[in-house]
């Protein structure tokens, strides 16, 4: 007589089931293949010498681990950049300007190797730099950051001219970097700059004012914000005279707290 043989499911699946791990380390496999082809097309450079990173190094070079010093305590309690003594609570800026902003902190000085190192993030096209710089914020600042408790992160813009010549706006790839290490949400669309702006840094603290006036502008005025601390993110902080233009806004628009971060300042 014959049998039907039915076949029967291995032991601990279901018929027609496929692994959960089986699928997980499938995923794992691509993604793995993707990243190595994108390293191909997209070679991963270090941010110090632009130098080829090699397959065991994630952000530095081997040669350039050392060379990068971060900002150390005492540091202003405003601004974050560093002070003469502990005593001291701000430095000599923040001691003489009232800042519209709550605080916030560049991570390095902005100088030697961070300084060439930022030129090319911003005019060079590497924006690969943008994984290094948000994890050093990250550990560098991160009680900073704990202590700030932002809710959302906003770049700041760049007027549309400058976006067409650099096809990016660095800060917004910073943030995105940045906010993938914070578990946060970036929001691009409250704040817009409608003016083209001088450099800041060369100004007088008048001129300053005088040179952001109207520079940017709320991208919904008359709607109140959802947020209520904002954590702004730019690549370079000088004068501060940016970061309060954009506090003074998102204040005015609602937000109870407005801090900013830096890579270099």
């Amino acid at each position: 007589m014959n049998r039907t043989v039915k076949n029967r499911p291995h032991k601990g699946r279901k018929a027609g089931i496929v692994s959960n791990t089986n699928t997980g380390k499938w995923r794992k496999a691509a993604a793995k293949k993707a990243a190595g082809l994108l390293d191909w097309i997209y070679p991963r450079r270090c941010p110090v010498c632009d130098g080829l990173l090699g397959k065991k190094e994630q952000y530095l070079c081997r040669r350039c681990a050392g060379k990068l010093k971060p900002l150390e305590e005492p540091r202003c309690r405003k601004c974050g950049r560093p002070i003469h003594s502990w005593t001291e609570e701000y430095c000599g800026e923040c001691g003489k300007e009232r800042h519209v902003y709550d605080s916030g902190f560049p991570v390095y000085p902005y100088h030697g190797p961070v300084q060439a190192s930022l030129m090319r993030f911003k005019y060079s096209g590497r924006q690969e730099y943008a994984a290094f710089y948000a994890r050093a914020i990250k550990i560098y600042g991160g009680e900073r950051l704990r202590k700030m408790s932002p809710e959302v992160l906003v770049p700041v813009p760049v007027h549309k001219k400058k976006l067409q010549t650099r096809g990016y706006n660095q800060a917004e790839v910073l943030a995105r970097r940045l906010a993938r290490e914070m578990g946060l949400p970036v929001d691009t669309d409250l704040i817009t700059r409608k003016k083209n702006t001088l450099p800041q840094k060369e100004l007088s603290p008048e001129e300053r004012r005088k040179n952001l006036r109207d520079a940017f502008a709320l991208s919904h005025p008359g709607k109140k914000l959802r947020y209520r601390r904002i954590l702004l993110v730019d690549d370079i902080y000088t004068t501060g005279s940016t970061v309060d233009v954009l506090a003074a806004l998102l204040k005015e628009a609602g937000a109870e707290e407005v801090y900013f971060v830096a890579v270099a300042g």
